[in-house]
């Protein structure tokens, strides 16, 4: 629809209306504020600065980036709550992950309630269930684009079950090689929840973004 215009980022505005607002959301962009540095810019902040009072529903990682609803209202924020909390919202990612010869795959290997120095991790005694289907799109040059499709919401999944299976985000500061970029290889580009008004399913969806192109040479 529009780009909201800031010193720091450009957001785009994928839809709005009385109920909700659907951004894309740059990689390398906070969605609520850091705890430690209360100064950087965020995501929540930009569209309060348009909106007004703006309801955060779901996150993604500072590094990802991807389509994301905000609620304008409690009553839509209950309800879409509701929504990401049982399951009902369906999510969409592009991963660009190092190799090739990526096989079509579904994970389901638990990852641990607790981080150990802000990383997850595979934990058959204590971990939580999780589950993500992986579909390879394309191959470039000892790198895969993939479809990932969450089915349960675990902090880190897509990028704890790619490293597990030899396939981790082709930049992952912390489950690949060490870098001092923050962004990631990854992206939402498609969210399917009801809308609070008509109860009807709607589909948001971005293109791959300029920071994943980069790498698919």
């Amino acid at each position: 629809m529009f780009t909201i215009k800031t010193p720091y980022f450009d957001i785009p505005v994928v839809y709005e209306d009385d109920n909700i607002v659907v951004v894309n959301k740059p990689h390398g962009l906070l969605v609520i504020e850091d705890r430690y540095d209360k100064d950087l810019p965020t995501l929540k902040n930009i569209l309060q600065e348009k909106y007004g009072q703006i309801y955060v529903v779901h996150r993604l990682d500072f590094g990802t980036g991807g389509v994301m609803v905000f609620a304008r209202d409690k009553t839509t924020h209950k309800y879409l709550n509701f929504q990401f909390e049982n399951g009902i919202v369906e999510k969409e990612y592009f991963a660009v992950v190092k190799g090739t010869g990526f096989a079509p795959v579904t994970v389901m290997l638990p990852i641990s309630s607790k981080n150990s120095h802000g990383k997850y991790k595979i934990n058959f005694k204590s971990g939580k269930k999780a589950i993500t289907s992986f579909v390879p799109v394309k191959e470039y040059n000892g790198k895969t684009l993939v479809k990932a499709v969450p089915f349960t919401g675990r902090t880190h999944q897509i990028r704890v079950h790619l490293k597990t299976i030899k396939f981790p985000l082709v930049n992952d500061f912390l489950y690949n090689e060490k870098t001092d970029d923050k962004r990631l290889t990854l992206m939402c580009y498609k969210l399917k929840f009801m809308h609070p008004e008509d109860k009807k399913q709607r589909i948001f969806q971005t293109e791959i973004s300029e920071y994943l192109k980069s790498f698919l040479k």
